[in-house]
């Protein structure tokens, strides 16, 4: 289970699981270093985060780190219209269908 993620400025993440251990499988969907970008392995590794809930964080220059949303990263990543089409836009409805009740 994936437990933090760091974004940095040149768009590579480093991903821990609980044991503090790298998550080599979902840094290599996503980060440049290991070749051309593949929207279809990145979307998988963020379907992973997403559905592990871990807290996200940007890697600053003077602070090590600012938590952000998981939303935040997937619009940072480029992949903000399939984030909100595939998640976001589901959890609006269940919120409303929820304050109906």
């Amino acid at each position: 289970m994936i437990q933090s993620v760091y974004l940095f400025t040149n768009r590579n993440l480093l991903v821990f699981d609980e044991k503090g251990e790298q998550v080599l499988d979902i840094q290599q969907a996503i980060n440049w270093e290991t070749g051309w970008s593949n929207p279809e392995k990145e979307r998988e590794a963020l379907r992973k985060i997403i559905e592990d809930q871990p807290k996200v964080y940007v890697a600053r220059w003077k602070e090590w780190a600012e938590e952000i949303t998981i939303e935040e990263l997937c619009s940072l990543l480029g992949h903000g219209k399939w984030y909100w089409k595939n998640y976001r836009r589901g959890q609006r409805s269940h919120e409303r269908g929820k304050r109906s009740l």
